[in-house]
């Protein structure tokens, strides 16, 4: 490991000292100029390159029956101001060219290359759990330096990118960024750097994809005609999954006497994948492998048909295994919350509120620079089952209280079994303390403190706890969990490796008769299931009287959401669709001549 950390090292190193501006995809020239200008990140690139080794050689080669990789896109269209499907505002069916090339790619729908088992799809779930389309339209003209020329890119002129993407970027632990441009660097869209992606590892602030719309889909957009076939997206999603370019540090000083990239040591030099050659720099528009690559000796076969190479986009077809290794190790480790993301899922209805928390602490800046601890999967007996990551990863806090698909809903005086396994080396030390705001007032009391733990690594850390009946009742209350590798003193300590989440549960009573006797109403055994619901609810009861029933549907407010008459019969199975219902406590009534029965259900 410290031979690879020292070579590594030096491969950074010159790759900083020598990145030239001439590429017409400026990803590593904007890697070597980051970590130029920010050495502090350099560990953290080391620590992700021998993260990914690791995962490599643990869990690679891949199966057979592998599993398909599903990423959430958002797509940002930084227009200047033209109606849709006008110039940069490209239309959503150019979007969905675009997309579709890059799927055909990386799924290798031509059959000649390897298939990587990942595909990019736009988001329908968005950070709130509402529906989207994963489209996001922007003019960006009131952005400095935007309208003139598009997106700065070295010394040439435009918007600063960390502008243009704080106007519209979401979480880039939960949903890729793709932000498609007018131009690059004042270049009218034309000859030049077409696009440019930062490696997995890269501060949130820079993360993602930006990319003219001239290099976006098809011949029947706006994309020029010699960068129409979705080459550009599919070589900078590389990038953006940990690839180099095959001739990766051609030009850096760390070369051979006859100027080609080193390759003694193909998993530690070059592009740090073993089946691609070292070559120079491809221009190459015959797409003629059988050239004699002067690094080898032999011919240049298939490293002038990577995408990864600079060769023309008719040339560019194909990715290699080990590049796939790579990929899929990058999604298994830095990117693994897009994996998780619930950006692909069916929206969900919006969320009740959580009252805020009296404070919020944020992991120290030594947490966030390297991949240490995070608080990991938190499960809580059939009611949540949560996964997280690191500090590193999530950005240290994490707010989980709008995810109305985590809310856990607990009964009043029920006992539950809070489990967390946590995100962390083996060898490292756990500590682990997590608080419910049973009285809801924003802070975390001394009583409120449920699992106070410490261990080893991953190993899971659990206690038992039981929701006492003076809890708030009916409303959606705060649950912190918080992980560290050195000892917790309360729920506003700031931690230095680990990280805090948040989560939101609901507290109620079950159902029971408030008014009217119901043996006088002829109303026997009557259920509602399921009880937590999300889509239907049955009601189910005997009747033993000769007349209509009228059920009552009300919110917490009282407000009535649903109502229907009921003919009379000896056995009762009644269906309600609930789907339109918020997330929340409903009452539901009966009633006729002899009285009112009321119950109530839980729609989560």
């Amino acid at each position: 490991m410290k031979i690879f950390r020292l070579l590594y090292t030096l491969l950074l190193i010159s790759f900083i000292a020598n990145a030239q501006h001439s590429e017409r995809c400026a990803s590593e020239t904007l890697l070597a100029n980051y970590l130029k200008n920010n050495p502090n990140e350099i560990e953290k690139f080391k620590k992700n390159e021998a993260n990914l080794q690791q995962l490599i050689n643990r869990n690679f080669r891949f199966k057979s029956t592998e599993e398909i990789y599903r990423v959430p896109v958002v797509v940002h269209i930084m227009h200047v101001g033209e109606s849709i499907g006008t110039g940069s505002n490209i239309s959503e069916a150019q979007i969905l060219s675009g997309i579709q090339q890059l799927n055909d790619a990386f799924r290798n729908e031509n059959g000649l290359g390897i298939d990587m088992g990942i595909e990019f799809h736009l988001a329908i779930q968005d950070p709130n759990g509402a529906s989207t389309n994963g489209i996001i339209r922007y003019d960006a003209s009131g952005i400095p330096g935007y309208a003139s020329d598009g997106v700065a890119i070295g010394t040439d002129p435009g918007a600063d990118e960390a502008d243009v993407k704080a106007a519209s970027k979401w979480p880039n632990g939960q949903y890729y960024n793709i932000w498609i441009v007018s131009e690059i660097g004042g270049n009218d869209g034309g000859f030049g750097t077409q696009g440019f992606a930062y490696f997995p590892g890269t501060s949130a602030a820079y993360d993602g994809t930006i990319i003219q719309h001239t290099s976006w889909g098809d011949e029947n957009g706006t994309a020029n005609f010699w960068n129409n076939l979705g080459v550009t997206l599919v070589h900078e999603m590389g990038h953006a999954l940990g690839l180099y370019h095959t001739f990766h540090l051609q030009s850096s000083g760390d070369t051979t006497v006859n100027g080609c990239p080193q390759n003694s040591d193909c998993s530690l030099q070059g592009d740090l994948c073993c089946d691609t050659d070292p070559h120079f720099e491809s221009e190459s528009f015959t797409c003629d492998t059988s050239e004699i690559n002067p690094c080898t000796g032999t011919p240049l076969g298939n490293v002038v048909r990577n995408y990864m190479d600079y060769s023309s986009q008719e040339c560019q077809i194909m990715f290699t295994q080990d590049q796939k290794d790579r990929m899929r190790a990058a999604l298994e480790g830095t990117r693994k919350g897009l994996l998780l993301s619930r950006g692909l899922d069916e929206p969900i209805a919006a969320c009740e509120a959580v009252d805020p928390a009296g404070c919020t602490p944020q992991t120290d800046e030594t947490g966030l620079e390297g991949n240490y601890a995070g608080v990991g999967i938190v499960e809580l007996e059939g009611e949540l089952h949560h996964i997280s990551y690191t500090a590193f990863i999530d950005g240290g806090y994490v707010d989980n209280t709008n995810e109305c698909a985590i809310t856990s809903f607990l009964k009043i005086d029920s006992n539950y079994v809070l489990n967390v396994t946590p995100d962390n080396a083996p060898t490292n030390p756990t500590y682990l303390k997590a608080w419910i705001d049973y009285n809801n007032d924003g802070s975390f009391d001394v009583s409120e403190l449920v699992l106070n733990e410490s261990g080893i690594g991953e190993n899971i850390l659990s206690d038992s706890l039981t929701i006492p009946n003076d809890a708030s009742q009916n409303e959606f209350i705060r649950m912190r969990v918080l992980l560290d590798l050195i000892p917790i003193s309360d729920a506003c300590s700031s931690p230095t490796y680990g990280q805090a989440e948040d989560y939101s549960l609901y507290l109620y009573i079950p159902g029971q008769i408030t008014s009217g006797i119901k043996e006088n109403m002829g109303i026997h055994t009557l259920t509602v299931f399921p009880n937590p619901a999300n889509n239907i609810i049955h009601v189910n009861f005997d009747y033993s009287k000769n007349e209509e029933v009228l059920l009552h549907i009300r919110d917490v407010q009282g407000k009535l959401v649903k109502s229907k008459t009921i003919n009379s019969s000896s056995k009762i199975l009644s269906q309600l669709d609930v789907s339109s219902f918020g997330m929340g406590l409903y009452t539901l009534s009966m009633s006729n001549s002899y009285g009112m029965h009321t119950t109530t259900f839980l729609v989560k």
